[in-house]
């Protein structure tokens, strides 16, 4: 019998895992299609002198710039409005020799939009649909924007001629949205506006050193979440295998006797479970080569 290639295997249960985990897309950018700004009636300039033909250098761009530890989807949290329903953060660089550097290590779209690598990526999405992203750009340079405006000291550079409602402003890291959700962001930053505290129960519980990516979300009316709550990250150990730690917070009676049941015989799927409750928040550590540990995220979730 024809034996499968490893990396078509792989390819597999990656696709089975972003489904499972209800990733935010590594390719998707959450923006507003519509304009309700503060200041919709300023006038969009150009920002000034190029270097080279494409690009302009962060420190060409007029105005204050974001500076703000982002390190981890906790740090994007910091900088999140109210109101977050599921956020991701993945760390591009950590990705590279996996079989996540297929999705996430595909720079292309990234390139396209910034002409500069981006190494670390941070989205956060709302109940409207609508939300932001984060990017961390060592090169510190950006593609020429069509024009900008001011916010509060800002250059908001438009990414778009007029035709979507894209906007950046440049630093560590550069924010990504709509005009709104970016100016939502810059609120937070001076203080005018307060970040998202909903997850700190579960955020507060781990430590994202080592992670490759993670991810959180809460239970609405169109989502599946066995739990009110939930968090997972991903992380390569220094041996080759991989382990992923899940946070549940209230988690269903259902899903905590599954979890029970496939620990009892996980050594026969050559599946290593460490799992322990303090309180309200169950939390769950499976530990294996990749495949095994994308098996049995599938089976986990059935």
């Amino acid at each position: 019998m024809k034996q499968k290639d490893p990396s078509t295997k792989n390819q597999r249960y990656l696709a089975v895992f972003l489904a499972l985990t209800m990733l935010l897309s590594a390719g998707a950018i959450f923006f507003s299609g519509n304009n309700s700004n503060k200041d919709k009636s300023d006038n969009v300039s150009s920002p000034g002198n190029v270097e080279g033909n494409d690009t302009i250098a962060f420190s060409q761009i007029p105005g204050r710039q974001v500076h703000h530890e982002f390190n981890s989807i906790a740090d994007g949290l910091n900088l999140s409005p109210e109101g977050v329903v599921s956020a991701s953060y993945v760390d591009l660089q950590k990705t590279k020799g996996t079989p996540f550097e297929q999705v996430f290590g595909n720079e292309t779209m990234m390139y396209s939009l910034y002409g500069a690598d981006v190494t670390k990526r941070y989205g956060a999405r709302y109940t409207d649909g609508n939300g932001f992203e984060l990017h961390q750009i060592p090169e510190q340079k950006i593609l020429m924007p069509w024009g900008a405006v001011q916010y509060d000291n800002y250059s908001l550079l438009a990414r778009t001629n007029n035709t979507y409602d894209i906007w950046n402003v440049v630093g560590n890291p550069v924010i990504l949205g709509s005009r709104q959700s970016v100016q939502d962001v810059i609120d937070i930053l001076e203080g005018n506006a307060t970040a998202s505290t909903e997850y700190n129960n579960l955020v507060n519980q781990v430590s994202p050193e080592g992670s490759l990516y993670q991810e959180l979300a809460m239970k609405t009316n169109n989502s599946t979440i066995p739990a009110d709550q939930f968090y997972t990250d991903l992380r390569k150990l220094d041996d080759g295998s991989y382990r992923q730690t899940s946070l549940y917070l209230n988690p269903e009676s259902n899903f905590t006797q599954k979890i029970n049941a496939m620990q009892a015989n996980s050594t026969e799927r050559g599946v290593t479970y460490n799992v322990t409750t303090s309180g309200n928040i169950t939390k769950v550590m499976i530990t294996s080569d990749f495949g095994s540990l994308l098996n049995e995220t599938q089976m986990l979730s059935q």
